[in-house]
């Protein structure tokens, strides 16, 4: 087990909230958009003192639609590391730019911030951390 983070206790410590909404929307067959999905996005849009807020299927969705918004297309570059999930690299490669790898810290296992001065080139639109295990 990676000793950053026990998910089983964090789920521990909110289970009848989690489980009480999974029960809800299995029973209203709400999976797909509807009133829970609004309620969400707007309370998600006041906690982030944003005007929107989109709920999407997936991290991957999120990780796109983020790069979209920020304006990454084809023949750009976003740099991030090798040590991630598929879903990072495949959000870049979704807008058709180009995924940059740089080497994480070793202490924290994420994104070394030593390196990505080298890493930066006229093409560089977006460096993209990532955090992983919850720490």
């Amino acid at each position: 087990m990676i000793p950053f983070v026990d998910l089983k206790k964090q789920y521990e410590s909110i289970k009848d909230e989690i489980d009480g909404a999974i029960r809800d929307v299995v029973e209203s067959c709400h999976f797909v958009l509807g009133e829970p999905v609004e309620e969400f996005e707007a309370d998600f849009a006041a906690y982030c003192h944003s005007r929107f807020a989109f709920g999407v299927n997936s991290g991957t969705s999120a990780l796109h639609l983020a790069l979209l918004a920020a304006g990454v297309g084809a023949g750009d570059e976003v740099i991030t590391v090798s040590y991630t999930f598929v879903a990072t690299v495949a959000a870049i490669c979704y807008t058709g730019a180009t995924p940059v790898f740089i080497d994480i810290d070793p202490g924290t296992c994420t994104l070394n911030p030593d390196k990505i001065a080298a890493a930066i080139t006229p093409k560089t639109k977006v460096v993209m951390p990532v955090h992983l295990y919850g720490g």
